[in-house]
């Protein structure tokens, strides 16, 4: 590779290259080296960090679509245009004035992706494109009938380098491996004791402590005092450095969007293991002195496939002198042929078939020649054997499939204990356990009830995390609602703005939508009724989804944490009388029975959170859940009654009158609590009311309730042990985990119910 003067355009692991190769010469050679993205930016012009603030808020746009148009703002697009000249306008767009004049000599080096527009500009110097030189390999291709197959053989393959041609295993690299093949190569390896490395990337955006200042951002809006709750100096640092390179008028909905965005943009790279097989990507192919297998060979993966789905679509982009979709096919095709053709240690392979679907071999190993049937040696991982057995006894016991090698798997391993199966939790070590959790404990409501309803359901949804997140429309419904109400008390609210803003980048179809218009009408009076109830009291001050946390730590950090929808409170005589309200958009059980076996507990989880986590100068007065999705009877006499009957507050209200009196006027027949109501002989029979002394009590059994829970998850107790009351299993029939718990007659516990009043005791009506 000759490096001239001037300019040179080059990805950055050619610039190190380049750099290794200058140093190794000793040259002294007037060079400058940019990416393909810092050329751009020097000599066509780059947006002000304003810029992006600036979009979102003129044209009402979510980040990733304002950053779209950020990106592509120097393209002469017409859909562009608009959002370029109101930059200009405001003089948030910056052009290097000099670049240009001193540019000579350009050398660009191992791109071959470079618009069209771009190479015409280029063209006005001196310039010279250095491609890669294309070999004339023709290497054979491994066909395997499955996934499994195919990641054994390359797993076999490499013990044999190593062993028998002395390949240093830093030396070998695997390439291909998509989502659909990571889990299982993971397996297959350890099973062979092969040590391998990912380049695991994380978002910075996922560690506890940004995920708590970006809550007290949004609850502060005070950038300073939530840097000052960051613990972690280091962590504090990254996120300054980050917000260093942005720029926003205020701390406001969009500014906290994009710092959210850039958080998650930044990765945080795992240490690389030594003396390990590397895991890369396909465009890190680029030592012919190293080994390198490229698995997944199939159509659709290999080579990756664009579609003309951008911003700009290809028919604009011809005419603007930008990669069509086709053309970008084309060169991703040419870039894995390059790779075929040019090094030498390459072991290129591909499945017909996995767990789910058939596959057909790539285009680009069309010309090469196919080798079927290959046999995988069974002589490196006795555990792999055994499990190989184990699938070709299932085969031929259910499908008369026999296999040459199956009488001598089956002559080897004639004590493996096939057809034998326990569902009995097998209890993980405590110290593993903490270093799995990286020491960082984070519980609530949610997390409690699941523990209480069976610990093997926390185990798998809390430590495992094996549930994947579902957006369904009735979340999406209950999230509206509650980001709405979240904002009730804002200045300058407007129900119409904030309802559909929230909606304004969701995808809803036809029916959604017509329900959408619908609830925003239940909404609307639901808001109206709320503003009503909340004439008859006194208790006029409000928290809005309230985020309370307490330090539970031990010798781990532990946190248990709440957000409360709203808490209405009167400050009087240096106290804070509040009562708590919980919106619910479903049907939810209002009782407070069996407390005592930790569940049902989430308005006691909410006490305990404000007058443990708020302050000693909170009293709780009253606590309630209110149900917003409410419609009256088709039989309805009076449809607004209904309405307002059914958005009652329903709970437990003190049993002082002259509280009751402030928190509710009405209470005597009350309009605002369900079933409040007086008597000449004093509280009507089902008025649900409590005393100071059993709210306390409630703060006990709760608090006692998490510490054994902390206590049995820090011993790694996560037995399968669901909940049976009154004959009645109340942990298994919605669990979405029956599938691999197998739960059995003797796993489930039989428990008493008990009844609120029972537990409580005192003068407390349930």
């Amino acid at each position: 590779m000759q490096i001239n003067e001037g300019l040179i355009i080059a990805p950055n692991y050619i610039k190190k290259e380049i750099l290794k190769k200058i140093s190794q010469e000793k040259k002294l050679i007037n060079i400058k080296i940019m990416d393909k993205k810092e050329f751009i930016q020097n000599y066509y012009g780059k947006c002000q960090k304003e810029a992006l603030y600036f979009i979102m808020e003129k044209y009402k746009l979510n980040y990733e679509i304002a950053k779209n148009y950020i990106n592509n703002i120097f393209i002469n697009s017409k859909t562009i245009k608009p959002f370029f000249d109101a930059l200009k306008k405001e003089n948030l767009i910056e052009i290097n004035p000099y670049f240009k004049n001193n540019l000579k000599n350009i050398t660009v080096i191992g791109y071959n992706d470079i618009d069209p527009y771009i190479l015409k500009d280029l063209k006005k110097y001196h310039l010279n494109i250095i491609k890669n030189e294309i070999g004339n390999l023709n290497p054979p291709v491994y066909e395997f009938d499955t996934q499994t197959d195919e990641i054994t053989y390359v797993a076999v393959d490499i013990i044999n380098k190593i062993k028998n041609e002395n390949i240093d295993i830093n030396d070998i690299f695997i390439s291909g491996i998509t989502e659909e093949y990571k889990s299982e190569l993971i397996r297959i390896f350890n099973l062979f004791k092969i040590p391998f490395s990912f380049k695991k990337q994380t978002s910075l955006y996922s560690a506890p402590l940004v995920q708590n200042f970006i809550n007290n951002l949004k609850e502060t809006k005070n950038l300073e005092k939530s840097l000052e709750n960051l613990p972690n100096i280091e962590l504090k640092n990254k996120i300054i450095d980050i917000i260093n390179n942005l720029a926003f008028p205020k701390i406001d909905k969009i500014a906290i969007e994009i710092i959210e965005n850039n958080l998650k943009n930044i990765k945080l790279e795992n240490t690389i293991i030594k003396n390990a097989v590397k895991i890369i990507d396909i465009n890190e192919i680029t030592d012919k002195t190293k080994h390198y297998y490229i698995l997944g060979s199939n159509q659709t993966i290999i080579p990756h496939i664009y579609k003309d789905d951008d911003l700009i679509k290809d028919k604009e982009k011809e005419a603007l002198g930008l990669l069509t979709s086709l053309q970008k096919n084309e060169i991703a095709k040419e870039n894995i042929n390059y790779i075929i053709k040019t090094f030498p240690n390459l072991t290129l392979s591909y499945k017909l078939k996995d767990t789910f679907n058939t596959y057909y071999p790539s285009s680009v190993i069309s010309n090469l020649k196919i080798i079927k049937n290959n046999q995988i040696t069974y002589n490196h991982s006795n555990n792999y054997n055994k499990l190989k057995l184990g699938i070709m006894l299932d085969n031929y016991y259910n499908y008369n499939e026999k296999n040459d090698i199956l009488p001598a798997l089956y002559n080897t391993y004639k004590n493996i204990p096939y057809n034998e199966y326990s569902n009995k939790y097998t209890k993980v070590n405590e110290k593993d356990l903490k270093e799995y959790i990286k020491n960082n404990l984070t519980l609530s409501y949610t997390s409690l009830n699941n523990y209480a309803i069976c610990p093997f359901k926390f185990y798998l949804k809390h430590i495992l995390k094996l549930e994947p997140f579902e957006e369904t429309f009735s979340l999406l419904i209950g999230n509206l609602f509650h980001y709405v109400l979240s904002h009730l008390y804002n200045k300058n609210f407007n129900l119409e703005e904030e309802y559909y803003g929230y909606l304004k980048d969701i995808n809803l179809s036809p029916k959604e939508k017509f329900y959408i218009d619908k609830l925003y009408k239940t909404l609307k009076q639901d808001i109206e009724i709320i503003k009503w109830q909340e004439t008859k009291s006194k208790y006029n001050n409000h928290l809005t989804e309230k985020q309370v946390e307490i330090d539970k730590s031990k010798d781990i950090k532990i946190t248990f944490k709440g957000i409360i929808d709203k808490i209405n409170y009167q400050e009087e005589n240096n106290k804070i009388n509040a009562i708590i309200i919980d919106y619910k958009t479903g049907k939810v059980s209002q009782t407070l029975d069996n407390i005592n076996y930790g569940l049902n507990m989430q308005l006691p989880t909410y006490i305990y959170l404000v007058q443990k986590g708020l302050g000693k100068t909170y009293q709780v007065n009253g606590f309630y859940l209110q149900e917003l999705l409410n419609e009256s009877p088709l039989d309805s006499k009076d449809n607004e009654k209904d309405i307002k009957n059914n958005l009652k507050l329903k709970g437990y209200t003190i049993n002082d009158e002259n509280i009751i009196e402030k928190i509710d006027e009405t209470y005597q027949n009350s309009e605002i609590i369900n079933s409040m109501k007086t008597t000449q002989k004093g509280f009507y029979t089902y008025s649900k009311i409590i005393d100071q002394e059993n709210i306390k009590k409630l703060e006990n059994i709760t608090e006692n309730n998490i510490d054994n829970t902390i206590d049995n998850i820090l011993k790694a107790n996560f037995k399968i042990n669901p909940k049976r009351i009154n004959n009645k299993n109340i942990s298994c029939e919605f669990c979405p985990f029956k599938d691999i718990c197998y739960v059995k007659e003797e796993d489930i516990e039989d428990l008493k119910e008990t009844k609120f009043k029972d537990i409580i005791g005192g003068e407390t009506n349930a």
